[in-house]
């Protein structure tokens, strides 16, 4: 898909207000609030000290939760750049996003020129134009003629141990 100057991806909701997940401050918050709230002379909402283990148990695998959510989300990133930098010189179709007259998808072919990072959105540079990196559908070497031949075998001997 072809690359919008007035795209909306990777653009935050500032000025909306609405906080749709709990983060680790929040949860904090909920458990200090709890914690200072309770009866210890109440035999129903006074706590006892296996709950305050089990929260502090459930705090810690939020906490490990949440590291390796990072991690993984930090090694997305770098795989696919890794991916983006091995295009360079590459002959790619790509998928524009637009449909023809036909009901089929339009598609073009090209050499990755550049390769290009903004706000964490991959994009690469084919004949002059931006597409996102999710738009390849295929990927070759440039120059290289694609045979339908099956390869020949060289020899009908046995190799060699």
């Amino acid at each position: 898909m072809k690359v919008n100057n007035n795209s909306a991806i990777g653009q935050s909701n500032q000025g909306a207000g609405i906080k749709k997940n709990l983060n680790i401050e929040d949860f904090l918050q909920i458990m200090a609030a709890e914690i200072k709230n309770q009866n210890p002379m109440s035999s129903d909402g006074g706590g006892s000290k296996t709950d305050y283990i089990s929260q502090l148990a459930q705090f810690t695998t939020l906490d490990q939760l949440t590291s390796i959510t990072d991690s993984l989300s930090y090694l997305n990133i770098m795989s696919q750049q890794q991916y983006a930098f091995t295009l360079i010189g590459k002959e790619v179709k790509i998928n524009t996003g637009e449909v023809g007259e036909d009901g089929k998808a339009i598609t073009i072919d090209g050499t990755v020129d550049k390769i290009k990072f903004n706000n964490g959105i991959i994009t690469i540079e084919v004949n002059g134009e931006n597409y996102y990196l999710g738009s390849i559908i295929e990927v070759g070497n440039q120059g290289e003629e694609k045979s339908e031949e099956a390869p020949e075998e060289d020899s009908k001997e046995d190799p060699k141990v």
